[in-house]
């Protein structure tokens, strides 16, 4: 698991990549695509989202795996970020 300091409601013993956490997780890394907020302001948000569409599952049931992608997906783009600048660095020699 990615997950550098995890909120303290957060089950790192549960296997997030379960098949029946696929949408959650879905939902997690899009949302995290498509926000520059931290999770602490953007949970709010994706709950309510969560909740008022029929999706799988209740948010209380599904909210680690969302955090999990979501927390994944910007850990995948700070990475993204430090490669880009490092090339364009040495692409300006």
């Amino acid at each position: 698991m990615s997950i550098k300091i995890p909120p303290s409601w957060f089950d790192a013993k549960i296997d997030y990549t379960h098949p029946r956490f696929h949408e959650a997780l879905a939902f997690g890394r899009a949302a995290a695509r498509n926000a520059n907020w931290e999770w602490d302001r953007a949970e709010t948000s994706l709950m309510e989202v969560w909740s008022s569409s029929p999706r799988q599952g209740k948010w209380w049931d599904v909210r680690g795996a969302v955090f999990y992608a979501w927390d994944e997906e910007r850990l995948s783009f700070s990475a993204k970020d430090e490669d880009d600048e490092w090339s364009d660095g040495v692409a300006g020699l």
